[in-house]
């Protein structure tokens, strides 16, 4: 049986409420999470997630275009590193973003934080350790754990579309307490990264999501 199965029958059996609002969406969703990735794909998947920050697809997918142009047609550490401030900033990133960039490639080059090595870890513990770089916020990390290192029970409180979509099904008010949408979500582990997967495509999502806060982050965690 796969991931996806075994992940609507725990939803049928605790929240039969979110089953029947997303039960249709399950053939839409990968039947496994994001396949093995090394270092090299990680990182790339880290800085299209720090571009994707705030910005919609469109947008997002014009300036990673440039940035891999401004780092020789591929996104490495060792590319990312060489690049000019400059360069990155007239591809379309702001500071902010230029700078994570290149503290991401000095941590991931230092052996800082080793990107395979978080899988190994457990969800809370392998945020901690990408949040710890600057620049990278708790929906980055929560967006690199779903959809990257495929991490099964992952969720993103902090995250618009989720947000909407539960407010929905469970009829709550329009911004709902982070405490009140973690708690509901609480019932779907260890399925969450499924469960969000799910409610995307409730707002009738076709690709991963935009990246839209629901709460500004401080310039240092920018998402």
């Amino acid at each position: 049986m796969d991931t996806r199965t075994r992940a609507f029958q725990h939803f049928r059996r605790v929240d039969t409420r979110f089953h029947e609002a997303v039960r249709a969406h399950q053939a839409a969703l990968p039947a496994e999470l994001a396949r093995r990735k090394g270092r090299t794909e990680l990182f790339a998947a880290l800085c299209r997630t720090v571009v994707s920050q705030q910005l919609g697809v469109a947008a997002a997918r014009s300036i990673l275009a440039r940035v891999k142009a401004a780092c020789g047609g591929r996104i490495t550490v060792e590319s990312v590193g060489r690049a000019r401030s400059a360069r990155l900033r007239a591809a379309g990133l702001s500071g902010a973003k230029t700078k994570t960039l290149r503290a991401a490639a000095a941590a991931v080059r230092s052996g800082r934080i080793d990107l395979p090595g978080l899988r190994h870890l457990a969800e809370d513990e392998a945020k901690s350790r990408l949040t710890e770089m600057w620049g990278i916020g708790p929906w980055s990390a929560e967006m690199f754990l779903m959809f990257s290192l495929g991490r099964p029970d992952v969720f993103s409180p902090g995250d618009l579309g989720l947000a909407r979509a539960i407010e929905a099904i469970y009829g709550l008010p329009k911004n709902a307490s982070r405490e009140e949408l973690e708690r509901i979500a609480a019932a779907w582990a260890p399925y969450r990264t499924f469960a969000s997967l799910a409610l995307w495509r409730t707002r009738d999502a076709t690709s991963p999501p935009t990246p839209l806060l629901r709460r500004k982050k401080p310039r240092a965690k920018m998402g």
